[in-house]
């Protein structure tokens, strides 16, 4: 009965939903991402055409809705340079890629970096909002058991941001979305969904990460007021929230990747600093005093429009670490916009780190908490651009437009299966 009343035998359901989607957008001033299986695309070309020439990013959702965390390098090989065709045929450009069931395996960016893919929004983090107590036991372990399927990782552990690995940009979803609030937990009230989703926004807004919704369209009934909600929230904040696309976000990762900062001693606590950087970059000092004007921003640090200034500071404003320092350490201290000397004099920075020999993903929030958390004089550039203390982005897959297509849908993992 959830199928039949999603989905028509013709697309004309669907075309209502995707058209409300639209116009929530358009009112808004944003642009969503959707991802779309190749076979859905090949079956309605025109429909997607129509939302690729009004301005939404389409990524691809593979080739058929299948698990790729089952599928062998070869197979992905095949399913992703079929998909690639079918977007090229029906002349519906892409740079990212979004796994059915957000389930891929160790081969999966590898295949997608050869196949020049620019991102992946595959992997989740879940920010803990829901209120076990509010539900009944069966609808808490449907919800743990798509988390698990899911295998999302607990906000509290990790950090919510993009991370760029081999030229390739793995992009975050946030949970709960709206299967998992709609059709495991049962919530139909517009109001709670929109109150989960706002904590969310103000989770992330708090801790400057990323905030990515992923809502289908034919969910669109249940979440639409929750959606007004959380952008026009985001709109009124300030600093305010960068609202962007998975393309856009991982375009700005590339461009930030290529900052730089060069500090030169000038005298006894007087530095040159010159900023390597685009206009769009936002540029902080933290504890320090500057010869150029600064706006007072979060967490005491103060944002600076000048590339090119004299720092004040009774210690270099950057973060020193020791010479034992994992590689992995160093370069998630840079993506984090902070300028890192190894050394073996601790006096001389205005922060210095002797313990991370070993590191992990698992380190990093625990890192850049206790970074944040410290009075050293600092000189970074933020993540966000447009001096943004966080990031929004609107998404959704398109996994069938008509029943028909949820029928092949079937069809098509059987003999996936088959030939797995």
């Amino acid at each position: 009965m959830t199928v039949l009343c999603r989905f028509g035998i013709t697309a004309k359901t669907f075309q209502y939903k995707l058209k409300r989607y639209s116009a929530v957008a358009s009112s808004l001033g944003f642009t969503p991402t959707f991802a779309i299986t190749a076979v859905t695309l090949k079956r309605h070309p025109d429909i997607i055409r129509k939302q690729h020439k009004q301005g939404v990013e389409l990524a691809v959702h593979g080739y058929i809705h299948t698990d790729y965390r089952l599928a062998s390098l070869e197979q992905q090989i095949e399913h992703f340079n079929k998909a690639i065709k079918v977007f090229e045929s029906s002349k519906v450009s892409f740079s990212g890629f979004r796994a059915p069931f957000l389930r891929i395996n160790s081969k999966t960016s590898e295949v997608l970096t050869n196949l020049g893919f620019q991102y992946d929004s595959s992997h989740s983090i879940n920010w803990g909002v829901i209120d076990q107590a509010k539900y009944s036991k069966q609808s808490w372990c449907e919800y743990n058991r798509l988390l698990d399927y899911y295998m999302s990782h607990k906000a509290e552990e990790y950090l919510a941001l993009p991370r760029f690995i081999d030229g390739f940009t793995e992009i975050p979803v946030s949970m709960p979305d709206d299967e998992a609030m709609v059709d495991r937990l049962g919530i139909t009230d517009k109001k709670e969904i929109s109150r989960i989703w706002l904590e969310v926004l103000q989770r992330t807004y708090d801790k400057g990460e990323l905030f990515t919704i992923q809502l289908h369209p034919e969910r669109i009934s249940f979440c639409e007021s929750a959606l007004i909600d959380v952008v026009q929230q985001a709109r009124r904040l300030n600093p305010p929230i960068w609202v962007a696309t998975l393309g856009e976000i991982s375009d700005w990762w590339r461009e930030k990747g290529q900052f730089s900062l060069d500090v030169i001693t000038e005298g006894t606590g007087k530095y040159s600093v010159k900023a390597d950087c685009t206009d769009r970059a936002t540029l902080l000092v933290k504890d320090c005093r500057v010869d150029v004007p600064s706006t007072e921003w979060v967490d005491n640090y103060r944002c600076i429009s000048a590339r090119d200034f004299i720092l004040e500071s009774p210690v270099r404003p950057v973060i020193g670490i020791s010479l034992d320092s994992a590689p992995a350490a160093i370069k998630f201290l840079k993506t984090e916009g902070f300028v890192v000397e190894q050394s073996n004099q601790s006096e001389n920075h205005g922060l210095y780190l002797s313990d991370l020999a070993q590191f992990t993903e698992a380190d990093e929030k625990p890192l850049s908490e206790k970074i944040e958390q410290s009075n050293a004089p600092l000189l970074r550039f933020w993540r966000w651009p447009y001096q943004s203390r966080s990031a929004l982005s609107v998404t959704g897959d398109i996994d069938s437009i008509t029943l028909i297509d949820f029928v092949l849908r079937v069809f098509e993992n059987w003999r996936q299966k088959r030939r797995q």
